[in-house]
């Protein structure tokens, strides 16, 4: 039988995290400060003593904060930041508090469940029985193996952000072992953030804004880590930075977010980022005519001319070729010769046209002017030129510096001060590709991709190599491999090769695959951390697909959506309870000067269960011994490396590698590759002393950039591997297009976004005007309290009713002054928010910080079910307003249009 609950009273676990004020529960990053100079040694106790602890935090999907618990009779009763943490210094956000409250969780999964109810649906109960570990692993194992014995392509494993423990440290293994096809990731589908990146600056996930030096940023549908106020050093950097006047803020948003406010808000028309960065491009191109023609010469492709076919004109030994403007040949990019590249070079060879890159973009860019841009974006022209002009001004075109590297050389850098980044706002379009591509654009005009100062990848080392022709090779989202007919995957990935997260297509398809030209159906499906009914598009078909397949299991922390449907429940641990290392190299929000080349592993002592749960890793193992695929699952380990984070991987040595017929514990396998990552004397006994093994990178060794000498290697102005991609997918479609069925997909449309040079398209959220009967645009933005459901933070009182007395914008719906008054809403006024897909109902908040005809809505709060606690479905459920069209999708990274064109009126 399950344990009974620890008898801690919530009055209690809030006086002990220490609700002191609102400085305390908004978490801005300086929470906790005075407190970690206090304390200097760290004196733990032993493992399930009283005393201190060794943790860190997981209660949002970065995960790069130390923290540490006290234990007192038996219980959890405080957390504090760990003072030795160099990016959290001590510090903790409100939602690292509530970790408590993670732990002793009512609505927890307590012991392994079995559904007795034949019946699934978000309206049945599943009548629930609780069984034995042996049972549920046995049941889930036999079944696994009897659909691996018949087809492994009929299963899908399913992860997510909702256990990032796993996902950072496991994510990969158990597919690899199955041999399916069908590993699904049910996070980022409204966050289709990495393509431009992968492609460009062959980087994934992410590239940030380098405030080490930074003067200006431009900064579009993203959170410099205010808002989010998560205590990793992104928030400081970013206060630090405005509040003593080093870096300008520009937040070109339709919301007045946080650093917005500190910084200079330009309000923008939701959906129409490119236009506004296209403007910027043409101004900069047209009217001020100043950009880094040395680093577009010799960092970028601008020089390589194009065919009239729009691909690079070869020489004849296959390479690109540019236009010497010193002696008037045409040479090769790599002739050592070539002295002054010529970027807007249109020449003829052999009776054949060629033109530069360089100019071809800016021609592309001709009648993208500021006005043209006020009319779509509703950004003043003038406001348009005024960005431009400071963007340049401030860009330190022409400037270096001189930096210091791992082996103490001195390397001379361009010193770039001027940088526009993007994120989901931006990318959660149509067109958000293109956006993010033409931010790409507009940074290497003044030279300022990773460089100091500059817009540069989240990560550090050997990830920038040059392909044969000498541009970035393109990395993860942005490969795209040959097609094969028929289809193996149940997302469709041979359709969509550069394809983020799509699970709410897989689902549909899923329900008819045979319809889609797959040769399969899916009998079984296994869940860690995922949740694709509440995280994605249109939730109730993803619920009835879902309660199609025959059999479905569950690593279950709650009784949330997922585990509602499922059949077995296999319950893991709360956070605190798990054995956990994470590494911290990589900024995803800023960098500033506590994390620029940091390398910080941090290690949690596992707090004993409170109920009869397990390590995720632990119960994935089981189930792999059971099936008989344990030699197939270390096998994986070897060839794909130890995750001891989301992009730390410790490719280990032969001598290393697993026993392919041995069980492993998870402890041992991270040792290996801490040891291997970190270097010998650092081992998990080592990490339960120090709880933190702390690295430093010197900074001339974190500019990517550095590695190479002008020409070796270039980043990509003129996107012909994107054009590539369309070619390879306009063959394959033409080849098969008798057999493809695609509701909703109109082939010439999705084929004309794959394009080297970025061009501008009216769509159905862009051109929304008043009249219509979806007169308004919603957006969805994160919150404090609430950014993402990771740590069921949704359920944890802590933080839901901070959240309602601190927030206004928590779980209500916030529309402008002006607009509220056109429809003759008012502040508490419950209204209905309808779009084309679904409908939600909540209460109103006006507010002057959102733009006219905008509908707001924050946070990953709302629920569809009861089970997951008293709170959580009386909150607006966001995705019921998606839609799955695939019309709706960008057409390369295949991201769902997060804003979404709505009606709002008052309920009756």
């Amino acid at each position: 039988m399950a344990k009974s609950l620890v008898n801690v009273s919530r009055r209690t676990v809030l006086k002990t995290m220490g609700v002191l004020g609102t400085a305390a529960v908004i978490g801005t990053g300086y929470t906790g400060r005075t407190e970690a100079k206090e304390h200097t040694a760290i004196k733990t106790a032993p493992h399930g003593k009283d005393g201190w602890h060794f943790s860190h935090c997981r209660m949002c999907m970065r995960g790069d904060c130390a923290n540490m618990y006290r234990v007192e009779n038996g219980v959890v009763v405080e957390l504090k930041g760990n003072p030795k943490s160099e990016n959290g210094k001590g510090t903790m956000c409100a939602r690292g508090q509530a970790l408590i409250q993670n732990l002793y969780n009512p609505y927890r999964v307590k012991a392994p469940m079995k559904r007795t109810n034949p019946k699934k649906g978000i309206n049945e109960d599943p009548k629930w029985v609780e069984i034995s570990w042996d049972e549920a692993l046995g049941t889930t194992a036999k079944k696994l193996k009897e659909v691996r014995d018949k087809d492994p392509r009929r299963f899908i494993f399913q992860v997510g952000f909702g256990d990032m423990n796993y996902f950072c440290t496991y994510l990969f293994y158990f597919a690899a072992a199955y041999g399916t096809p069908n590993y699904l990731k049910s996070n980022g589908t409204l966050c289709a953030l990495h393509y431009a990146a992968d492609l460009v600056q062959g980087i994934f996930p992410v590239t940030v804004s380098d405030l080490t030096y930074a003067k200006y940023v431009i900064t579009m549908g993203r959170h410099t880590g205010m808002s989010i106020g998560a205590a990793n050093g992104g928030a400081r950097g970013a206060v630090d930075a405005i509040v003593g006047k080093k870096t300008k803020f520009v937040v070109v948003d339709p919301r007045c977010s946080a650093e917005a406010g500190k910084g200079d808000w330009v309000p923008i028309k939701p959906g129409t980022d490119l236009p506004f960065l296209m403007a910027i491009a043409h101004t900069i191109m047209y009217e001020i005519k100043k950009y880094d023609a040395e680093s577009l010469r010799w960092w970028t492709n601008s020089p390589y001319l194009i065919n009239s076919h729009g691909d690079y004109f070869r020489g004849r030994d296959g390479k690109p070729q540019i236009y010497d403007l010193a002696d008037k040949k045409v040479k090769s990019f790599d002739d050592k010769t070539l002295k002054t590249p010529d970027l807007e070079a249109r020449v003829k060879v052999g009776g054949e046209q060629l033109t530069a890159s360089f100019l071809l973009v800016k021609e592309s860019l001709k009648t993208n002017t500021a006005e043209w841009a006020e009319k779509i974006t509703t950004v003043p022209a003038e406001r348009i030129r005024q960005i431009a002009k400071e963007f340049v001004e401030n860009a330190s075109i022409g400037e270096t510096v001189e930096l210091k590297d791992n082996s103490g050389k001195i390397k001379k850098f361009p010193l770039r001060t001027s940088s526009v980044i993007c994120q989901r706002g931006t990318m959660g379009q149509k067109d958000g590709v293109g956006g993010d591509l033409m931010s790409k654009v507009v940074n290497m005009l003044v030279g300022s991709l990773d460089v100091p100062g500059g817009n540069v990848a989240c990560a550090r080392g050997p990830f920038l190599d040059p392909d044969a022709d000498g541009v970035v090779a393109p990395k993860m989202e942005a490969i795209c491999n040959e097609p094969v007919w028929p289809p193996q995957h149940i997302d469709l990935y041979e359709f969509f090769p550069h394809r983020h997260s799509i699970p709410a297509l897989a689902y549909q398809v899923a329900m008819d695959p045979h319809k889609y030209g797959l040769e399969y159906e899916i009998d079984a499906l296994l869940t860690v951390g995922g949740n694709p009914i509440s995280s994605t598009t249109e939730p109730y078909m993803v619920a009835e697909s879902i309660s199609r397949i025959p059999f479905s299991a569950t690593l279950a922390y709650n009784y949330d959506e997922m585990a509602h449907m499922s059949d077995i429940l296999l319950p893991s641990h709360a956070i605190l309870e798990k054995e956990s290392v994470n590494c911290y190299e990589s900024a995803f929000d800023v960098y500033q000067k506590d994390t620029m080349g940091l390398k910080m592993l941090m290690y949690r002592d596992p707090f004993p269960a409170v109920y009869d749960s397990r390590q995720s890793q632990d119960i994935i193992m089981d189930i792999s011994e059971r099936m008989g695929i344990i030699s197939n699952f270390n096998d994986a380990i070897n060839k794909m490396g130890v995750m001891i984070g989301e992009i730390s991987i410790a490719f280990l040595d032969e001598k290393d590698y697993f026993d392919l017929d041995k069980r492993y514990s998870v402890r041992e396998v991270w040792d290996r590759g801490v040891r291997k990552y970190f270097g010998s004397e650092h081992t998990m006994d080592s990490l339960n002393e120090s709880g933190l093994i702390i690295q430093r990178e010197a900074q001339g060794s974190c500019y990517n950039t550095g590695r190479y000498k002008k020409g070796e290697m270039r980043f990509p102005f003129y996107f012909s591997r994107l054009k590539a991609s369309g070619d390879t997918l306009r063959k394959y479609f033409t080849a098969h297009r008798d057999k493809i069925y695609l509701p909703d997909w109109d082939m010439e449309d999705h084929l004309s976004y794959y394009e080297p040079t970025i061009t501008w398209r009216p769509n159905k959220v862009n051109s929304v005007k008043k009249g219509d009967r979806y007169d308004l645009v919603s957006i969805t933005y994160k919150t404090q309290y609430s950014p993402m459901r990771i740590g069921a933070v949704d359920q944890l009182p802590y933080l839901t009713e901070t959240g309602e007395a601190f927030d206004p914008f928590y779980g209500t719906v916030s529309l402008n002054t002006e607009t509220a008054k056109e429809k003759g809403l008012a502040t508490g006024d419950t209204v209905v928010v309808e779009s084309e897909y679904g409908k939600v109902s909540g209460r109103l908040y006006v507010t002057e910080i959102l733009q006219p005809g905008v509908v707001g809505i924050a946070g990953s709060l709302g629920r569809l079910i009861k089970s997951a606690g008293h709170s959580g479905d009386k909150y607006l459920h966001y995705n019921q307003l998606t839609g799955n069209k695939i019309s709706d999708f960008d057409p390369v990274a295949m991201g769902v249009t997060n804003t979404v064109p709505v009606r709002i009126y008052k309920q009756s």
